[in-house]
């Protein structure tokens, strides 16, 4: 006697929108990163173009260049975010990956002062 047999199937789904591109701050690319700097590059021309900054590295062994909003650029300059981000970021990249980096930035003064 031949048993019949069930197919069964279960399904998780969930989604979400994205932009392009799929980050808003700052891209760090390791040297062999397989898309490479300037297949980056042009993607940001078609995708948003004149919106981030390209920063070669020099010196570095791992990172190769730096993509940056200029909406941070307009607040702080770029040596100041390479400094931060070759002190605090750096050591976590590897050369075959891209790096997204959330660069939230908040400028406050602590008292302001003038004569009425």
């Amino acid at each position: 006697m031949e048993t019949a047999t069930t197919q069964k199937y279960s399904v998780q789904l969930s989604f979400e929108e994205i932009r392009l591109p799929p980050f808003d701050d700052i891209l760090i690319l390791g040297k062999k990163c397989p898309h490479g700097k300037i297949g980056v590059s042009k993607s940001f021309e078609f995708l948003v173009p004149n919106e981030f900054d390209v920063f070669e590295i020099d010196g570095d062994p791992i990172v190769d260049v730096i993509f940056i909003n200029k909406r941070i650029l307009k607040k702080m300059n770029k040596d100041t975010i390479i400094n931060i981000l070759k002190e605090k970021v750096f050591p976590f990249v590897s050369e075959c990956e891209i790096l997204k980096v959330d660069f939230k930035l908040r400028i406050f003064y602590n008292s302001i002062e003038g004569d009425f």
